[in-house]
């Protein structure tokens, strides 16, 4: 069997019951879809099929289905699809516990939703062989039915297995945010991690900016406590700041959905935020201004041991001079390159700082002019003589965007031939 049939392989909705019927509890449709499915009990069953119509098959369809003939790829990806409300169910067993659900089976629950969605859509993190997928044990119950050497199957197989696949999909991303959503459980940036890979698999980006928020902002559960206490979270505090990893992930998701507004979402609930803001000072400039804050401390000690090798002025006066030259050498290189480090501008596309804008500020909200940037890159031109050429609504209000926050979309004097 292909890979990406494979792939697909652990189940919609259980639609055979326990007497051989359709399960018409799982699921709501229209009623060519419930003619589907009947057509896929056909499928599994074709002898069966022909004697019994207590399914609800009309005798027309029985006998479509009966011509699709024995299982195949598009079969087994039906079957496949059978089972994955069965993995979903598990997922969603810890939301029933009376306390708070403990992180390690959070993210087991979410790595289950993940590993279908890596399937369902013919990702996998590495390449791996068949045998090697099989024995995953998220996916050992996916290959219980291959059919390497069946022959292929009709159109109708394949277009019900298309339309079951479309209804997973929403199936799991629905679950996933179900999981998260949920006040007992608790948003670690693991647990963030894997949901935003979920939806970016599944190319369902629409819940992430409310994930985002919760990450942030959703009461913290108390471990051990029945009936669950919760305290309130500081989306202010250093843990709430959610990770440049995961916010890229998130503003990837956005753009190939083509939703501009989930993107500005994206940008404002992540690295906008005051924690993100508090965190890049904590993680990346408190160690500088440490060491700063402690040259003239080692300066001193420096220049009173240099002084004690010469003879031309008294040890007091050395080591006064070799401190002021030492401490000057310190504060002028330092100053460069904090200038530098804050004016460097070769990362930058097609949004600028606008002209007054601290350096502080630049360094500290470079993050998001990066986002803006990449929204802007994949909203216009890709040929870069056309830049500025661009117009519409969803166009204006990103310039409108970005100009409120301090920044400049296609700067006149940076553009191509306007130097």
């Amino acid at each position: 069997m292909a890979p990406g049939c494979r792939l697909l392989y652990r189940a919609r909705v259980q639609l055979i019951g326990a007497n051989g019927g359709i399960d018409t509890t799982c699921f709501s449709g229209t009623t060519s879809v419930l003619r589907s499915r009947c057509a896929y009990q056909a499928i599994s069953n074709p002898l069966q099929s022909r004697k019994q119509h207590s399914y609800g098959l009309r005798p027309k369809v029985a006998k479509q289905a009966s011509r699709i003939g024995h299982p195949s790829k598009e079969n087994a990806e039906l079957q496949a699809l059978q089972r994955v409300d069965g993995l979903l169910a598990d997922a969603l067993k810890l939301l029933q516990s009376p306390t708070a659900p403990d992180e390690a089976s959070v993210v087991e629950s979410l790595e289950t939703c993940e590993g279908l969605a890596k399937y369902l859509n013919g990702i996998s993190e590495s390449p791996r062989s068949s045998a090697e997928l099989k024995s995953t044990p998220a996916m050992n119950l996916l290959f219980l039915d291959d059919q390497d050497d069946a022959p292929r199957t009709s159109q109708s197989a394949v277009k019900l297995a298309a339309a079951i696949r479309s209804q997973t999909v929403e199936r799991l991303s629905d679950t996933a945010y179900k999981i998260v959503e949920d006040p007992k459980v608790f948003i670690s940036p693991r647990i963030l991690e894997i949901y935003v890979n979920i939806q970016s698999l599944l190319g369902q980006p629409d819940t992430l900016s409310r994930v985002l928020w919760l990450y942030a902002n959703k009461p913290v559960p108390k471990p051990g406590t029945a009936p669950i206490k919760y305290t309130t979270a500081n989306p202010a505090s250093l843990a709430a700041a959610v990770p440049v990893k995961t916010a890229n992930e998130a503003l990837t998701a956005a753009i190939q959905s083509k939703n501009l507004p989930l993107c500005l979402d994206i940008i404002n609930t992540s690295v906008c935020a005051t924690a993100f803001r508090r965190t890049k000072i904590f993680k990346r400039a408190v160690i500088p201004l440490l060491g700063f804050s402690l040259a003239p401390l080692a300066a001193y000690t420096l220049a009173s041991q240099i002084s004690v090798y010469q003879d031309t002025m008294s040890p007091e006066m050395a080591t006064n001079v070799a401190f002021a030259g030492i401490l000057a050498y310190v504060a002028l290189t330092g100053t460069i390159g904090v200038v530098a480090v804050t004016t460097a501008n070769d990362q930058m596309d097609r949004v600028t700082w606008a002209t007054g804008t601290p350096l502080r500020e630049r360094w500290l909200r470079e993050e998001e002019r990066a986002m803006i940037d990449r929204v802007a890159g994949a909203w216009g031109f890709k040929e870069t003589w056309r830049r500025g050429e661009e117009e519409g609504p969803d166009w204006d209000g990103l310039k409108e965007f970005t100009g409120l926050r301090g920044m400049v979309l296609d700067r006149v004097a940076l553009m191509e031939g306007m130097e």
